[in-house]
């Protein structure tokens, strides 16, 4: 029976890794994938929320911070990328250790999405957007954690 035992706890932690992060470690700013941008975690007043602080340089038409001109509301869309909140609704999940993410905003895509987002460890995250209700549907992305916002 020890052996069984010994057997099963080796093949479900193997399975289910621990995630022994900080949970706190969400605080910061991130590289997102490409280097495009740097978003901001923070909790203020108890509410965690990501807003982009810098996008990529290269990304500026003629030395011009880009604008969300692929948000679906026109009256948005002369709005600049640099500051908007793109994470609202963090909150924390201990059982399955990761931040449910209520909205996402994809300015790429200009586009909403529901997700959540696991401390992989105290530099790396893992954030995952979804198709509302269409968990299957969606994109992991790995986010980097910088010091500076002078990284580009």
């Amino acid at each position: 029976m020890n052996t069984t035992m010994c057997l099963f706890l080796i093949l479900t932690s193997y399975l289910h890794p621990m995630n022994t992060s900080n949970p706190q470690d969400i605080i910061g700013k991130w590289m997102t994938p490409e280097n495009q941008a740097i978003v901001q975690i923070d909790n203020e007043k108890g509410e965690y929320s990501g807003r982009i602080l810098r996008i990529n340089p290269h990304a500026y038409i003629d030395s011009v911070i880009p604008k969300d001109y692929k948000n679906a509301d026109p009256a948005l869309q002369s709005r600049s990328l640099e500051g908007l909140t793109t994470l609202s609704g963090l909150t924390y999940n201990k059982s399955k250790k990761r931040w449910k993410v209520e909205c996402m905003y994809d300015p790429e895509r200009g586009k909403y999405f529901e997700g959540y987002i696991i401390v992989a460890n105290k530099d790396e995250l893992q954030v995952r957007g979804h198709v509302p209700g269409k968990k299957w549907l969606g994109k992991t992305e790995i986010w980097t954690r910088v010091e500076g916002v002078s990284t580009f």
